[in-house]
């Protein structure tokens, strides 16, 4: 019985010390290597400083009913972000009220949204214009009081969290 036991235990430590169906660390390989059945998710970055949001797409009649009671209907999105300095109505080619090409202030940065519409950024503290890779053009659909396109600012050591809504296709 002692030596079946030894065996069992031999078995089990050259099993455990081998990294085979192990997750390995980059630190280990310099890649890391997951089961083929694990799914593994996309986290956004954790940052300290700059934009952190979601891009929602709603499209169709938004009209209120009496029979009917009002849905959310917006949901999360993949799209790129662009980053701009902020840019003014009148530094911009406009389509639509809501599509813009011919920007001429610098474009700081771009990044891509996970399958839900979330994405983080980092940023310097400054004024932003934030647009979404449409089809007609850059998309922004919200100005402020001085007509500066989607403005964000990011104070020093803080995160701005913003929703930005895609709602070209939807009637009110």
């Amino acid at each position: 019985m002692k030596g079946i036991l030894f065996l069992v235990l031999l078995t089990l430590a050259a099993c455990c010390g081998s990294k085979q169906g192990k997750a390995t660390t980059a630190s280990e390989t310099g890649t890391i290597t997951q089961p083929e059945n694990t799914q593994v998710q996309q986290s956004q970055a954790i940052i300290k400083q700059g934009i952190t949001g979601r891009i929602l797409w709603q499209a169709g009649n938004q009209m209120p009913s009496p029979d009917a009671p009002p849905t959310d209907n917006k949901r999360g999105v993949e799209r790129t972000v662009y980053i701009y300095e902020l840019t003014n109505a009148n530094q911009v080619t406009t389509q639509d009220g809501v599509f813009h090409t011919n920007i001429q202030t610098n474009l700081v940065a771009q990044v891509v949204t996970d399958a839900n519409g979330n994405f983080s950024v980092a940023l310097e503290p400054g004024k932003y214009s934030l647009f979404t890779k449409e089809e007609k053009g850059l998309y922004a659909n919200l100005f402020d009081g001085e007509m500066n396109i989607f403005p964000v600012e990011v104070k020093k050591g803080e995160v701005t969290t913003i929703e930005f809504l895609i709602n070209y296709q939807a009637s009110y």
